[in-house]
């Protein structure tokens, strides 16, 4: 049987990691597959009640609605619920961020013009997520200059997948008003040195940060999609500029693939990571960074499971997966993958379905059976969420919105049996 663990969770607002991603996945993979999975239907969809809880009554995280997003981009809040960003492309196909108040819609974008010491207008902006304090936004941003194999170069599509996957960036932290920029880290094309990230996560004190870094790209000859190393960091943002200290690496043994995902308090973060050779089955995790244990929750090396994130309150973990559909194994592959939205307790059980687009008989369903499920950010009341849906090379944004307050804080810590599906 599994180890029991003491489940302490905290009450405190939710940190994210929007990320803009092709097959909502960070892949080092060819253009035939991103030709594969190439659609740009549109979908309509009205709102329906669909119950969560499987109860006769609709409880708190039973679903009151879904619906499609009509501001375009993926919306993520500070952790104080003060002001939110978007993510999304602007006039000229460059993906930007665009901050607002919280109640307003008067969004303003702090990276579509160039600052003094900061990135090119022209460079792509992805992966936006604020520091605990509310004083930053950090962000992958486009090289200037980075090393595309060979033919691919030609390809735009195939060099903003890359991009969308966090390879070619670099890690800046920007004020929320866009004025004051900082590179956070060094990473290049060069042989032995990093070529991008995925992150970071911080702790709920924002004393530390922990992201994803590919630091062997040869598909070919060693792992299927990169070998990336999982990065702890201390960090300081008492001065005038954010620091990193005291890099180390905490990959978990043989999980050559791996994603940060969020923290529910200053020990425990939730981990996307595969230790299966095709790196196609990966599974959600918690990782304790203080004692390294590390615990399977879903345990399932044939399904693909990814972009875990903590609710508000720590009690609920969703994520995209495969699930659904694991009685074809081709769903769990990237030619022919197929996800939906999923939740469950931090613990692993009581796993429920929240999306149904690739299932008949539902609103959201897609007739062309094309899409995929990506990311999902909760806001930090714990009531709602924005879900990103992928239909290559555009994505979709929808709105879910519970019964009530799904996410909360338990009186008292519990003692539970971790339990695999």
């Amino acid at each position: 049987m599994p180890p029991e663990v003491d489940l302490a969770v905290t009450n405190r607002p939710q940190t994210t990691q929007p990320r803009r991603r092709w097959v909502g996945t960070r892949r080092t993979m060819s253009l035939a597959v991103v030709i594969a999975i190439a659609s740009s239907v549109a979908v309509t969809s009205a709102p329906r009640p669909m119950a969560a809880s499987g109860g006769t009554g609709p409880a708190a995280c039973d679903i009151k609605s879904l619906t499609k997003n009509a501001t375009e981009g993926l919306k993520a809040y500070s952790w104080d619920g003060t002001k939110y960003l978007v993510n999304r492309e602007d006039a000229n196909g460059i993906a930007q961020v665009y901050v607002a108040n919280a109640g307003s819609t008067d969004l303003t974008c702090i990276t579509c013009v160039a600052r003094t010491g900061g990135p090119g207008a022209d460079r792509f902006k992805m992966q936006p997520n604020w520091h605990p304090s509310g004083k930053w936004i950090f962000m992958a941003v486009e090289r200037d200059t980075y090393t595309v194999p060979p033919i691919l170069g030609g390809f735009r599509d195939y060099v903003e997948g890359q991009l969308q996957n966090g390879i070619w960036t670099n890690m800046w932290a920007v004020t929320p008003d866009g004025q004051q920029w900082f590179r956070m880290t060094d990473f290049s094309s060069d042989p032995g040195k990093p070529d991008g990230f995925t992150g970071p996560a911080f702790t709920p004190d924002g004393k530390k940060a922990v992201w994803s870094q590919i630091v062997d790209g040869n598909i070919l000859v060693y792992f299927p999609f990169g070998r990336w190393e999982l990065t702890m960091a201390d960090v300081d943002d008492s001065g005038s500029a954010p620091r990193f200290s005291n890099l180390k690496n905490i990959t978990p043994t043989g999980m050559h693939w791996n994603e940060p995902g969020t923290f529910r308090d200053n020990e425990t973060m939730v981990l996307s990571g595969s230790v299966e050779k095709d790196a196609q089955g990966q599974d959600q995790y918690t990782l304790n960074i203080k004692t390294g244990q590390l615990i399977n929750l879903t345990n399932t090396p044939t399904v693909w499971d990814e972009h875990g994130f903590f609710s508000p309150g720590g009690d609920k973990i969703t994520f995209m997966s495969a699930y659904p559909y694991r009685s074809d194994p081709n769903t769990s592959k990237v030619l022919g993958i197929k996800t939906e939205f999923m939740m469950m307790n931090s613990d692993g059980s009581n796993l429920t379905q929240l999306t149904h687009f690739l299932q008949p008989g539902y609103p959201e369903y897609s007739a062309t059976n094309d899409g995929i499920a990506a990311i999902g950010v909760w806001h930090p009341d714990g009531r709602s969420m924005v879900l990103r849906r992928l239909r290559f090379p555009n994505y979709e944004d929808w709105a879910l919105e519970f019964e009530g307050r799904c996410s909360y804080r338990p009186a008292a810590p519990a003692r539970v049996r971790i339990i695999s599906r």
